[in-house]
């Protein structure tokens, strides 16, 4: 099994790669689109994330945001892991190698093109002067580079966040994919056993937190879940201000014993 991020950085170039690289090597493409479609039975759109455009407004708002964060980022997890669990594919998209974090096989790639470049495309491809192109692009740089400062606390752009980082300034687009192939053919790469079972632990883990969060009388609650889903079972980690433990523990079980996957609960 083999799993391939492809951050965006340039506007339709990795869009370009990915339906390139799907073709080499046939799989399919997992899309933000298809991940919203999958997150609509945990009512991620109640969040008013799913437009990006939303990052325009203040910071002071969006500082008061952290149950919606919380909501749109493990119904988003869950629904990318319940694709992505399903077999080798490629996410293109933003910052999809953060929700799959423990998951050592996954191939975190970024396509990039210098700014002259997207706005000379953008000018062709949507018949717009270059400071209406120029103005574009920024404005996209700039929602981006806020979008993941919000979710996550970093910086998109950074390349320590990502294995392989793509310039198309020169590179055409079937060498990027044969750079990409070259590198998917070595052995941390692929999946094993091993870390097959990190991402079916990490969906179980994620899908028990969303649970937690969903339901209204362990909303409030924080805690870390351990999950092993080949036993089925899961540690949660971590106290309830709030409570006593006596109900904390009830609570988290009486939704917990709802999620099939689970037969086992303990608390640490």
């Amino acid at each position: 099994m083999q799993i391939i991020t492809i951050s965006r950085g340039s506007l339709d170039g990795a869009k370009k790669v990915a339906e390139h690289l799907a073709r080499e090597i046939d799989v399919p493409i997992i899309k933000r689109e298809d991940v919203f479609e999958e997150a609509d039975k945990y009512s991620i759109i109640e969040t008013g994330f799913c437009d990006i455009s939303f990052i325009d407004r203040a910071p002071s708002v969006l500082e008061r945001q952290y149950y919606r964060r919380k909501h749109y980022l493990l119904s988003f997890q869950v629904a990318l892991l319940e694709l992505v669990i399903q077999g080798s594919c490629i996410y293109e998209g933003h910052l999809g190698q953060y929700l799959l974090t423990g998951v050592p096989f996954v191939l975190r790639t970024r396509v990039i093109q210098p700014i002259e470049k997207r706005i000379s495309s953008q000018r062709e491809k949507n018949k717009m002067n270059y400071e209406q192109a120029s103005n574009y692009v920024k404005l996209i740089d700039e929602r981006r580079r806020h979008w993941s400062e919000f979710l996550y606390g970093v910086n998109i752009e950074d390349p320590k966040f990502y294995d392989l980082v793509i310039n198309l300034d020169s590179m055409k687009i079937h060498t990027a994919t044969n750079l990409i192939t070259t590198v998917l053919q070595q052995p941390e790469f692929n999946s094993t056993n091993d870390s097959i079972n990190a991402l079916k632990n990490l969906y179980l883990s994620a899908k028990v937190k969303l649970n937690l969060y969903l339901s209204p009388i362990t909303r409030g609650v924080e805690v870390d879940v351990d999950a092993d889903a080949r036993n089925r079972s899961i540690v949660v980690k971590g106290l309830s201000p709030t409570m006593d433990n006596d109900k904390f523990e009830m609570f988290i079980k009486s939704v917990v014993d709802k999620i099939p996957e689970v037969k086992s609960i303990s608390f640490n």
